[in-house]
């Protein structure tokens, strides 16, 4: 073969190579976009799932504290409406929002939503954007893989947690007296003629308006679905457990009015409270391997005997169970009652008077701990 035979076949080659090339290059770039389109469509998919997260806490924490299915849909667009991806609102409707309740076999399993009327869950979906509701979003390369551009199927539920919950409640002998009426030597000034500790409480006592705040407590709890158990523990220089952890409110209303009816009075132990709280919400006999524990801690004045309160949130804080705290009139200890919710990852509320302590209570019960299960 001679130099310009070899010359004339490797331009022939050349030349065809350079066919192929020009053959395959769009070819090659389609599909090098298409690839591009792919990872985008992920990243999309991952922040409307972001959005759909925080839209789905914003309509569960909305319908704990209202109970109102517009409200809890309300929240989850306004929260949508706050964070558009790529500048496109993702739109929420009705058809959207489910609720129900979620329930798990134990601490290490799976939440299982369930549809019901009333419960513990509220469940998000895309499924109106999914279906073409609003504009869609568009590809890094619009025009392939989708004509109507990138519509995630996104869901997540937000669970009010299955909980068992200790309320320990002060009946040191300040409880005798009026929220706006000092404690200390003497009587309660609406105790009648000859009354002393070990009689029935006087009326306007800071005891009753506690009384009537555990009432509320309950019927907030009574709201939801029939997932929480509660304790009652009440501490003066002693400490009793007075009813374990039930189902059946109606205990605790019974056992608040049996100390109503022989109100003994006495110091204030509430580090000894904590403790007694923790044993009713860890009681094997009574609680649930599946569910979370929460304190509830209310006190009106100091502590003055008994288990160091602090060493006690401690004790709560290394079980992880957190404790939320109710500071009731001037007298009380709020430094100690928001330093003991500070350590445990609870609340601390202040209360002047009665209707300030219904709504902590209240409060409380509509915000006990929740998560995403979905």
């Amino acid at each position: 073969m001679t130099i310009e035979t070899d010359n004339r076949i490797r331009r022939q080659r050349l030349g065809a190579t350079l066919v192929a090339v020009v053959l395959f290059l769009p070819v090659l770039l389609v599909l090098a976009a298409m690839v591009i389109n792919l990872a985008y469509i992920q990243v999309i998919d991952s922040k409307v799932q972001i959005v759909v997260d925080a839209a789905t806490r914003a309509a569960g924490r909305a319908y704990v504290e209202t109970g109102s299915e517009s409200d809890a849909l309300a929240a989850a667009q306004l929260l949508a409406d706050l964070n558009p991806v790529d500048s496109i609102i993702i739109p929420f409707e009705s058809n959207d929002l489910e609720f129900g309740v979620s329930q798990r076999s134990t601490k290490n399993k799976a939440y299982v939503f369930t549809e019901a009327e009333n419960g513990n869950a509220v469940r998000l979906t895309t499924n109106a954007f999914a279906n073409g509701a609003g504009t869609g979003l568009q590809t890094f390369f619009p025009g392939l893989l989708s004509s109507v551009g990138i519509r995630p199927h996104c869901t997540a539920t937000n669970t009010q947690t299955t909980l068992d919950v200790a309320v320990i409640v002060d009946r040191s002998g300040s409880m005798a007296f009026a929220a706006n009426e000092p404690s200390g030597w003497g009587k309660p000034a609406a105790a009648a003629f000859g009354w002393t500790f070990g009689n029935p409480v006087p009326p306007n006592s800071r005891w009753l308006d506690l009384v009537s705040a555990v009432d509320g407590f309950c019927n907030e709890l009574s709201a939801t679905a029939k997932i929480e158990k509660v304790a009652l523990v009440s501490y003066s220089d002693n400490v009793t457990s007075d009813v374990d952890l039930t189902n059946d409110y109606s205990e605790i209303a019974d056992a608040n009015n049996a100390i109503s009816s022989t109100f003994n009075g006495g110091r204030t132990n509430v580090g000894g409270g904590i403790m007694q709280g923790l044993l009713n919400v860890t009681d094997p006999r009574y609680c649930r391997p599946w569910a979370n524990n929460a304190l509830v801690l209310m006190s009106d004045g100091i502590h003055n005997t008994g288990t160091d309160p602090l060493a006690a949130a401690a004790q709560a804080a290394s079980q992880k169970i957190p404790v939320y705290t109710v500071s009731f009139s001037d007298e009380a200890d709020q430094a100690l009652m928001r330093q003991i919710a500070d350590m445990t990852g609870g609340t601390h509320y202040h209360a002047v008077d009665a209707a300030e302590l219904n709504e902590a209570f209240r409060n409380i019960a509509r915000r006990l701990p929740g998560m995403l299960t979905e």
